[in-house]
């Protein structure tokens, strides 16, 4: 089995409004999706952008550029750029964990016409809860798509073999939930927006939309599963992208 990481553009914002020290200044962060490569099927953790959001005059670019909010990304950074690079095609991924339905986690499913989507039963139901999907800013035009959906209630081996195991970590949304991906590339758990980078394990500076006490309790739950040799890797950490990556992004 193996593991890569991929950017699939960047997140514009504050500092602060990522959970880091310094107020109003201005950082790109990495939005990150992840693929894995198995004897029984490929999966991927989160899919990153919809590709529509590449356009300036985008309806839903346009309402983060109100709140002082962007995106940007290249045409080599979307879904199925990243795929073709390392031989995958689109059309035979089996599965899409999803951490959250948030449009930067999600918003890829359109490249991934045939997979089946593995969400944690209460963030699916969130999802077409009127009131709770517009306090979370669950928008259905990217994840309810018509594809298969397994729900899951808590943790799930995903392969059955322990490689990939979904671990809940609710309060970033209500049914978010975290991957552990074991393999001879080593011990990570795929963080998603537990935790947005480093700084917040600190800070504890989460989103005002976010359930803080749920959070801080998932975080905690996260950080002691670490063993010694277990990488955490944050949902958009610029300090573990680029060319400190902490994993590979194609094949050698």
């Amino acid at each position: 089995m193996r593991l890569f990481g991929c950017v699939c553009g960047q997140f514009h914002s504050t500092a602060a409004g990522m959970g880091m020290k310094g107020g109003d200044r201005r950082i790109a962060a990495p939005v990150p999706f992840y693929v894995i490569e198995h004897a029984d099927g490929v999966a991927l953790f989160d899919c990153g952008l919809h590709t529509d959001l590449a356009d300036a005059e985008d309806p839903y670019r346009q309402v983060l550029q109100s709140q002082g909010e962007d995106v940007t990304f290249a045409a080599d950074e979307t879904v199925t750029a990243h795929l073709e690079r390392l031989d995958i095609d689109p059309a035979r991924v089996r599965y899409v964990v999803l951490s959250h339905l948030h449009f930067d986690h999600s918003g890829g499913l359109h490249q991934i016409p045939n997979a089946t989507l593995v969400v944690q039963r209460r963030e699916w139901e969130a999802g077409f809860d009127r009131d709770i999907a517009a306090r979370y800013f669950l928008r259905r035009r990217y994840f309810d798509l018509g594809h298969e959906v397994q729900l899951v209630d808590g943790e799930h081996d995903l392969f059955g073999d322990g490689s990939a195991v979904c671990i809940p970590s609710f309060g970033h949304t209500p049914g978010h939930q975290s991957l552990r991906v074991r393999n001879a590339q080593g011990d990570h758990i795929l963080v998603a927006d537990a935790c947005y980078n480093g700084e917040v394990v600190e800070t504890r500076a989460f989103p005002s939309f976010a359930k803080a006490e749920a959070m801080n309790a998932s975080l905690d739950r996260l950080l002691a599963m670490r063993e010694p040799d277990t990488t955490l890797i944050f949902g958009h950490d610029p300090d573990q992208w680029g060319e400190a990556a902490l994993l590979p992004s194609a094949r050698a």
